[in-house]
């Protein structure tokens, strides 16, 4: 073990330099106990960037999805909830669609109204092999819609008539471009779709556009129709379902002035605005985002714990050499620095390693995401992320080691000596 000169001349350059290589042979010496230490560091960092792009994604792209839309405000009376044995597989909370809409879109200060239904429904290129994909209904034209191809709907929603579904169907559709490529199917193309097989098989659509507006507002592959056409296929015309219904403003309107108006007038709605949509979004995430805050939380207290073991072990295995050296002149605060620069070792190589699984572990879920619902992006790490999480693993090790230099300030070499 390297000593310090008594006379104290050397800069604390070298004291610094000397602290390091101390610190590099104990952790070599100690290395199964290092490599433990590491290990938990490198999975807090791993949770901890991973999950944090869970919760930046969903933020992230809630705020997008919204934007897509072009909306200004958003109407409901409650979440869409799943409906399993029914057909379409979802309960649309708004009730008698069409009218609501229209009431709204009367109101000072609304400029545009429609409403958006979501159902499960079965869909193929042919009479059979068909796949459940979402089908979102809009009661109009959907111009909203960022068009890749074709054009959107020619009208509004005519097929609901006067309240009894009596208009013509259209049979327009407009698909996702992942729906696209899994059918081999462009504009100009027929699709069938059906809330049951049997209904699919008789019910065919031509694709007139081809967007991915309202796939990436759902996080899914979609098919859109006009609502009234969704609700027939679906078998859901009695009660005249939607989820929601998307409210624009005039530009020189004021958005809040025009949500208490609604909500006055509506009080049977939540009325939110982009914000507050997005807000809602993250918040059914709520309690998926506090059990892995909770599971990061375990992971960061596992790998400070396991790095100030690390600490106090060698300070107590080395108690003796750690006499001698204080007692031929090394100075109390060289060793504490040295097992301070020992446990920000630890967490700087915990650091490096979370990076570098973090990096092609959200590769992974992304593209498992992606293949499974079309949208590939749930999990977004931005480079703050990594910096926050090398920062915090760097900080595990520093304090897990301040144990240890509590120790070393603590040691009598003479005490200890006189034992031996």
């Amino acid at each position: 073990m390297a000593t310090e000169r008594p006379d104290g001349h050397r800069g604390r350059g070298a004291r610094l330099r000397g602290a390091a290589a101390l610190a590099a042979r104990w952790l070599w010496h100690y290395r199964v106990r290092s490599g433990l230490a590491v290990a938990g560091i490198t999975v807090a960092v791993v949770l901890a960037i991973t999950l944090g792009s869970v919760g930046h994604g969903v933020t992230a792209n809630g705020g997008q999805a919204i934007e897509l839309i072009n909306r200004d405000l958003w109407a409901t009376t409650g979440s869409v909830a799943l409906r399993p044995g029914g057909v379409g597989g979802v309960a649309n909370p708004v009730q008698n669609a069409h009218e609501r809409t229209a009431a709204f879109e009367a109101t000072e200060g609304v400029s545009d109204a429609d409403a958006l239904g979501f159902n499960a429904v079965y869909v193929s290129d042919t009479p059979s092999d068909f796949e459940t994909i979402v089908g979102v209904g809009v009661t109009g034209s959907a111009t909203e819609a960022n068009m890749e191809a074709g054009t959107a709907f020619g009208t509004v929603d005519l097929h609901y008539g006067s309240g009894d579904y009596d208009g013509p169907m259209t049979r327009e559709l407009l698909i996702d471009r992942r729906t696209a490529e899994r059918f081999d199917v462009g504009v100009g193309d027929e699709l069938y779709v059906g809330g049951t097989i049997a209904t699919a098989e008789q019910q065919s659509f031509e694709v007139v556009g081809i967007t991915s507006t309202f796939s990436r507002f759902l996080g899914a592959p979609t098919v859109t129709l006009h609502l009234s056409e969704l609700q027939t296929v679906v078998g859901t015309t009695g009660t005249d379902p939607a989820a929601v219904i998307a409210i624009t403003t005039p530009q020189d309107a004021s958005t809040d002035r025009v949500q208490r108006r609604l909500e006055r007038r509506f009080p049977e709605f939540s009325v939110r605005t982009n914000d507050e949509q997005v807000r809602a979004i993250t918040g059914r995430q709520s309690t998926l985002l506090v059990a892995a805050g909770l599971l990061v939380l375990l992971a960061i207290v596992t790998s400070v714990l396991l790095t100030a073991n690390v600490a106090a072990l060698l300070v107590q295995q080395q108690r003796e050499s750690l006499a001698a050296a204080l007692a031929t002149g090394m100075r109390p605060l060289t060793l504490a620095v040295a097992v301070v620069v020992q446990g920000a070792l630890l967490g700087l190589t915990g650091a490096v390693l979370g990076c570098l699984l973090a990096l092609p572990m959200i590769a992974g879920v992304n593209a498992v995401v992606g293949t499974l619902t079309g949208f590939g992006d749930l999990l977004l790490a931005p480079p703050w992320l990594y910096l926050l999480g090398s920062g915090l693993a760097v900080g595990f090790g520093v304090l897990g080691s301040l144990t240890g230099a509590y120790l070393v300030l603590r040691l009598e070499p003479v005490r200890v000596l006189s034992r031996h």
